[in-house]
């Protein structure tokens, strides 16, 4: 089950990942060019906090998905995303320590990227299959991803697909708080009169 309260922090860290996902990235670029441990640290903070805020809302998508309307058939590729930024995450952190390991790190991420977008693109094909509208943003947020795993697919278009990104970022928010909007938690029914 989700409740209320996890469905609106899941809408505000939504909101927030979408502000925190085009200057994070214009500062890790940054960080990229300096030498020193604070670069490496600021670095890896920012990765960090990118893979947490990613896991609670990927994770709440898949809740309310599968209590509220359900539906499971994105699981498996909800499933896939996860792992794949743990274990891009993961290598992003040890390739910071290792200077070999940074050129074969640059390979290894266009090649997620790409594969992360034909992820998302499917994800998304798979989701507009659900019954309703997903409190009438199913097609905005869907047709955002799915625009966002082209861009990402391209690798040139990356910037485009990280702002298509963060606008379907801003949509599945305004989803949490619509379906929290309409939670209704077992103190609102005790707090009701008896008729």
């Amino acid at each position: 089950m989700i409740t209320k309260k996890q469905l609106t922090l899941a809408g505000w860290l939504s909101i927030t990942n979408a502000l925190f996902a085009i200057p994070s990235v214009a500062m890790s670029w940054f960080l990229e060019t300096m030498e020193g441990a604070g670069a490496k640290i600021s670095q890896a903070i920012l990765m960090v906090v990118g893979l947490g805020l990613f896991l609670y809302i990927i994770s709440s998508l898949k809740k309310l998905l599968n209590f509220r309307f359900q539906f499971r058939d994105v699981n498996s590729y909800i499933s896939w995303l996860i792992w794949g930024n743990v274990i891009l995450a993961a290598l992003s952190l040890l390739s910071l320590g290792s200077r070999g390991f940074e050129w074969a790190m640059g390979v290894l991420s266009i090649i997620a990227y790409i594969v992360f977008g034909i992820l998302a693109i499917l994800f998304a094909k798979r989701l507009l299959r659900l019954p309703g509208g997903l409190y009438g943003l199913l097609k905005p947020f869907c047709y955002t991803t799915i625009a966002s795993g082209i861009c990402f697919i391209t690798v040139f278009l990356l910037p485009a697909g990280i702002l298509a990104g963060a606008v379907a970022d801003v949509i599945l928010g305004v989803i949490f708080f619509r379906a929290a909007e309409e939670t209704t938690t077992m103190e609102d029914i005790l707090s009701r009169p008896i008729e």
